[in-house]
């Protein structure tokens, strides 16, 4: 027997589950976004979500690089495999590149920082939906060719992904984005 008290807690705990499931259920991948620039507040929340991702031996050693310029989402659209054909069109791109220094156990490097991209990635898609974006985890690959073009352009490091986003279209609206109240 539960007694008031009691009974608000266990109903404030169903709503938070029911936030989750409603951010989980709204993620997926978008390639179109609506011609209008994401905004610095919900920019900071992607980035806090990135900020707050749990990284292999909380080493953070993952970094986000904001891309938003027109020639520099260009010439991304030519040097990473995934991003051929609309990268250009996403009014952000955050980089994730991690610093080689950060993984220097053993054969970690091959595979690791690729992990934690992931794992922020995941954190900034859940944090985009709440926000009312969209947005697509992009493939990390540079061409051979092209890498000392990427390092040019981009700076060092690791490119262990891209996270492209955007509002959505307005055929693609959200059903459920996060209210604060």
């Amino acid at each position: 027997m539960s007694d008031d008290y009691q009974q608000r807690y266990l109903e404030h705990q169903a709503r938070k589950a029911d936030v989750l499931r409603g951010l989980l259920a709204e993620r997926h991948s978008a390639r179109v976004f609506a011609e209008r620039p994401v905004g610095d507040e919900a920019l900071a929340l992607l980035l806090e979500a990135a900020e707050h991702a749990p990284s292999s031996c909380a080493r953070r050693g993952v970094n986000v690089r904001v891309v938003s310029d027109r020639d520099s989402k260009a010439l991304l659209g030519g040097l990473l495999v995934g991003g051929v054909g609309w990268i250009h069109r996403a009014p952000v791109v955050l980089l994730l590149i991690a610093d080689p220094v950060a993984y220097k156990a053993g054969d970690e490097i091959a595979w690791m920082p690729f992990l934690d991209a992931g794992v922020m990635a995941g954190q900034m898609g859940l944090a985009a939906v709440a926000a009312g974006l969209r947005g697509c985890f992009v493939n990390p690959n540079v061409r051979p060719a092209h890498r000392d073009m990427f390092t040019g352009a981009f700076g060092p490091g690791i490119m262990c992904g891209a996270f492209a986003v955007g509002w959505p279209r307005e055929d693609d609206r959200p059903g459920w984005v996060w209210e604060t109240s």
